[in-house]
């Protein structure tokens, strides 16, 4: 047998052995295909350590994580249950096509009709797609900017809450306005709240395209007229959607019952 050349006895050898390891030999993937699936494996890897840390730096009300999914919206507590179910249709399509498509959303109405909750489900359907999400409560938020002044290690916290904003493909911003004070007391938010929430809003649009470049929810009990009167008009025209289609109007009772 001439140097380098391989039997037919070592070939049918090799092919009990990998047969032994359970290795189909007559179906080995090609080495490009190979190298993809290892470039895809590890982007996939890369995006759900991403989206962990995301997760990680959202800003809780009371520092408690909320949990919610779709399977836990009740349209019949409501006495219209027909808006109800409409309204958790609206959110669960949102929730596939933030996939896909970046978009702004809004969810108003009064306090405990439910539209932390959809936001909830949105942002962990996402999150189970493989997006990053991170869910800030703005008057939690805003508390936190008072304090940087005082405490370093807020102020450094805040450095990292500020740059996760601006990156994750799904941001919650819930009960936005509540810093600006309730009805009938409304007034501008504090300047470095703005400017912060104008930095971040700006990260988050993709402006030579004129839309969304990462997903933004907002709840909120405020009418857009009300949240011009706390934040400047632009950060507000580039966080809340003027799209009819993207807005969920909670037309619904209050149904805590505290």
């Amino acid at each position: 047998m001439a140097e380098g050349l391989i039997s037919q006895q070592q070939i049918d050898r090799v092919k009990e052995i990998a047969k032994e390891k359970g290795v189909d030999v007559e179906h080995l993937t090609p080495a490009e295909q190979f190298e993809r699936d290892n470039i895809e494996q590890f982007n996939r890897a890369l995006r759900i350590k991403k989206g962990r840390k995301y997760f990680s730096m959202s800003v809780w009300p009371g520092n408690i994580p909320l949990k919610f999914d779709f399977s836990k919206w009740k349209p019949d507590l409501q006495p219209n249950v027909e808006k109800a179910k409409q309204l958790g249709n609206q959110a669960y399509k949102a929730a596939k096509s933030i996939v896909s498509h970046p978009n702004n959303y809004v969810l108003a109405g009064i306090r405990g009709t439910g539209k932390t909750s959809l936001a909830l489900a949105i942002m962990y359907q996402a999150k189970q797609e493989g997006l990053g999400v991170m869910f800030v409560s703005t008057d939690e938020l805003s508390s936190l900017i008072g304090k940087q002044y005082d405490l370093t290690d807020v102020k450094n916290r805040l450095s990292d809450i500020e740059r996760a904003m601006k990156e994750t493909d799904v941001l919650i911003l819930d009960d936005f306005g509540t810093e600006g004070g309730m009805k009938g007391a409304i007034k501008p938010v504090r300047t470095d709240m703005q400017e912060f929430m104008y930095r971040v809003a700006n990260a988050r649009v993709d402006f030579e395209n004129n839309k969304a470049k990462r997903s933004t929810i907002i709840t909120t009990n405020n009418s857009r007229q009300q949240l011009e009167s706390m934040y400047n008009e632009k950060l507000i025209s580039r966080l809340m959607t003027s799209n009819p289609e993207r807005q969920l109007a909670f037309d619904l009772k209050d149904v805590r019952g505290i």
